[in-house]
């Protein structure tokens, strides 16, 4: 960590806590609305968020280039700070105070979409050759120590303290606010000034956005990347998803150490397994990935992933579960270190934040594709729905690694 820049640092920390409470409350948000209003409108309404963003990080990719990303920043993080409060005091049965909740984490929402992209080019700015190798692997193991702590105080605290919940969330976002202000340095408040002797191309007309966007979609190294990125990413949301339903449909309560082991809690334990091989084995598993070539690397992490939730989309048995989201995290563990350390590389260093809203659009993607998977279902077996992900989690790495291996031969020469 020492040789971690200030900014990395702060970026490092303050994600690391933002995660904790994101994860503590946004998985029941869906629940909530179910709960106030019905399945069907909550089902609606977070379709209609996720349909929004797409359209809402291209617009952030664009600003990110022309406008000063330390001012923009703070900007979003304060919106979302007060989106918080307001949710916390609209928590209630009230017709008004509903419709005032929906209004808000609707604008979360969407300035988390915008906010996401200009977070990713600062630690891009950031990063230095001496670090590269390994600041995504930091992050990474901090991203699931986080989801780990935030399951644990979202599942406390949601039943009884929904209110409250928010309102911590609400200092945390403000304690971040206060960081960024004190620590983010003044010189990432540069704007790129590659095209300011265009004068049209600081009018923000969807024209003006959409061109700004034809060198990253004329990068088809870097499409493949994020395609790939998108259909893998939907193996592991489909996990809170399809296969959290199937679970809590199909497996067959059990007696485990004298506790009852149903559907939901079987879907718990496999978050809490991929929780713990992360937390205790990426030390190890980055020694040995180190030492091996990056394709073969890569190869063996995509084979290990696609096979892992590819089995666990249809399987019943609690220990073939366990077994097969232990070798899913591997592959992960694995592949996804690799696949942010050659999308850092492959990103122009003054394209940063038009990439970086490409690959949210990517994440965008992943959602509905994993939100589709509980639609599928409906029509398919589980055996189908195996077959069905297998196929597309192996057409989603053979896109990651025919990426990797073009940019990496292209570099080598």
């Amino acid at each position: 960590m020492k040789q971690l820049s200030t900014t990395l640092k702060v970026r490092l920390i303050c994600d690391f806590f933002q995660n904790i409470i994101v994860t503590a409350f946004l998985p029941f948000i869906a629940l909530y609305l179910t709960d106030m209003v019905n399945q069907h409108f909550s089902g609606l309404f977070l379709f209609g968020l996720v349909m929004i963003n797409f359209p809402i990080s291209l617009i952030s990719g664009h600003i990110i280039e022309r406008l000063p990303k330390k001012t923009l920043t703070l900007s979003y993080q304060f919106i979302l700070s007060l989106m918080l409060v307001i949710m916390a005091i609209s928590i209630s049965q009230h017709t008004f105070k509903i419709i005032l909740f929906c209004i808000a984490y609707a604008i979360f929402s969407i300035t988390i979409g915008m906010q996401q992209p200009i977070m990713d080019t600062i630690i891009m700015d950031a990063i230095t050759p001496e670090v590269e190798q390994y600041i995504y692997k930091i992050s990474y193991w901090l991203t699931n120590i986080a989801v780990a702590f935030g399951a644990l105080i979202g599942g406390l605290m949601y039943g009884a303290h929904k209110s409250m919940l928010f309102f911590i969330a609400f200092v945390i976002y403000i304690m971040v606010f206060i960081a960024l202000i004190v620590w983010l340095p003044k010189d990432l408040n540069i704007v790129t000034q590659s095209h300011t002797h265009h004068t049209n191309e600081k009018q923000f007309s969807m024209g003006q956005i959409l061109k700004s966007y034809k060198p990253a979609f004329k990068d088809t190294t870097y499409l493949l990347l994020i395609i790939g990125f998108s259909i893998l990413t939907m193996g592991e949301l489909s996990a809170s998803s399809y296969i959290s339903v199937r679970l809590k449909q199909e497996f067959d309560p059990m007696v485990l150490f004298s506790l009852h082991i149903n559907g939901v809690k079987m879907y718990s334990l496999l978050l809490m397994t991929n929780t713990i091989i992360v937390i205790i084995f990426t030390y190890f598993i980055s020694k040995i990935v180190m030492r091996m070539n990056v394709k073969t690397a890569l190869l063996v992490g995509i084979i290990f992933y696609v096979i892992g939730y590819s089995n666990l989309t249809y399987l019943n048995d609690f220990t073939l579960l366990i077994i097969f989201m232990i070798i899913a995290t591997i592959g992960e563990m694995v592949y996804s270190p690799i696949l942010e350390e050659n999308r850092f590389k492959m990103v122009p260093s003054h394209k940063r934040g038009t990439y970086s809203a490409v690959h949210a659009l990517g994440f965008n993607l992943a959602e509905l594709l994993a939100r589709f998977g509980i639609i599928l279902g409906v029509f398919l077996t589980s055996m189908e729905m195996g077959i069905y992900m297998f196929v597309l989690l192996l057409l989603g790495g053979m896109s990651l690694y025919i990426a990797v291996s073009r940019f990496n031969n292209t570099n080598s020469q």
